[in-house]
Parts: C-alpha cells; sequence; structure tokens
C-alpha cells in the first residue's frame, strides 16, 4: 500500500515538475493573440452574415454562420488557455483573484480587468445563445450588441497588454483588425438605414433580424 502511494506521488510530482517546465509566458501570449485573432473572426463573420446579399444565397449564409460559431467558440476556448497559462506561468505569475476579479491584478490593473471583463463577456454571449429560445428576443439582442465593446476591449487588452504590441506586425494586426470591424459595422448600418425599415429588434421585418444564433 505504501509503495502504491509513493508511485502515485511520484507520478504527480513528476507531471507537475513537467508542467512546471513549460513555457508557460509564451503559451499564454500565444493563446492570446490567437483568442483575439478569433474573436475578431467571429464578430466579422457574424456581421457578413446579416448583410441582405445573403439572403438569398443560403448555402453562403449557412456556411458564414457555421464560421462565426466555430470561430466564436474557439475564441472564447483560446481566452480559457490564456487566462490558464497566466495562472500557472512561473515567469509572471497572476493569482487566482488577479485572474478572475476585475481590476484586482497588482500590474496594470485597468488593461487586466479589462481582460477579464472579455473573457466574461464572451461566456456571456455564449450563454446566451444557449438559452436564446428562453430569452425575450429584446434581452438577447442587447446581450448581443455587447460584442462590439467586448471586442473594443479586448483590442485594447490586447495592445497595451501584449509583450509584442511594439513589433509592427502586431500593430498591423490591430490595426487592421479594427479597421475591418468598423468598416463591417459602418456598411451593417448603411444597409440597415437603405431597407428604410427602422422597427425595434424582435418585430417583424427589423433589419437585424439576421443577427446569428452561436451553438455550440
Amino acid at each position: 500500500m505504501g509503495e502504491n502511494e509513493n508511485d502515485g506521488s511520484w507520478e504527480v510530482d513528476k507531471m507537475i515538475d513537467w508542467i512546471v517546465h513549460w513555457p508557460t509566458w509564451g503559451l499564454a501570449r500565444a493563446f492570446g493573440i490567437i483568442a483575439y485573432v478569433l474573436l475578431f473572426a467571429g464578430i466579422a463573420t457574424g456581421m457578413l452574415y446579416s448583410y441582405p446579399m445573403f439572403k438569398k444565397r443560403p448555402k453562403a449564409k449557412a456556411a458564414l454562420f457555421r464560421w462565426h460559431t466555430y470561430m466564436t467558440n474557439s475564441g472564447a476556448l483560446a481566452a480559457l488557455a490564456h487566462a490558464t497559462m497566466l495562472l500557472i506561468s512561473t515567469y509572471s505569475p497572476y493569482s487566482w483573484k488577479e485572474v478572475l476579479v476585475p481590476f484586482a491584478a497588482a500590474r496594470n490593473p485597468f488593461w487586466n480587468g479589462l481582460g477579464t471583463l472579455v473573457l466574461y463577456g464572451v461566456i456571456l454571449l455564449l450563454l446566451s445563445s444557449d438559452f436564446r429560445s428562453k430569452l425575450r428576443r429584446a434581452i438577447w439582442f442587447g446581450i448581443h450588441l455587447s460584442a462590439y465593446p467586448i471586442f473594443a476591449a479586448a483590442a485594447l487588452h490586447g495592445y497595451y497588454m501584449g509583450t509584442d504590441s511594439g513589433h509592427m506586425a502586431a500593430e498591423l494586426m490591430y490595426g487592421a483588425t479594427i479597421v475591418i470591424v468598423v468598416a463591417l459595422f459602418a456598411i451593417r448600418l448603411w444597409f440597415r438605414e437603405r431597407s428604410g425599415k427602422d422597427k425595434a429588434p424582435g418585430k417583424a421585418g427589423s433589419s437585424w433580424e439576421g443577427e446569428p444564433r452561436l451553438q455550440r
């Protein structure tokens, strides 16, 4: 019995030692960038999904929906992996409180707090889509619109906290993704105004009816 316990303890110690020697800080940075890019792709495909030219192209619309769902869900997983790597990093460790409580970090509390809010915001978006049938349309719609400030917060968090933000490639990435999202949103508003339908969300004929529903 004692020998088995010693063997089990040795295996646990070996696993802990193996995890400690992961390049956790590099992985945290990588997962953070991956999460941002995937969330950008999710919001971009979500806006494209609502464009009127896809109403008569059901296959293309369905493909956009699948990509929107896949990108958003994958972005949420990458964000969780990013937070996990920060917790176990030995290079620049964060406590559970610093990761889970907004603005509680000892270093750069505001920018780190934005990252925490982004994580919670993405989880809220996914849950609201899962329970969409049980929510009033206006409530679900309001939650779904939070994707825009969530993306903005993700961009600010990534730029000001990312150790790679000083590189030209990172600056181009943040700049290009922000410009694309703003442009897609402006075009979406133009389509809405052009349609001449400015009804409240959830009513028949609403120009926002094309909002995709996330699925996992």
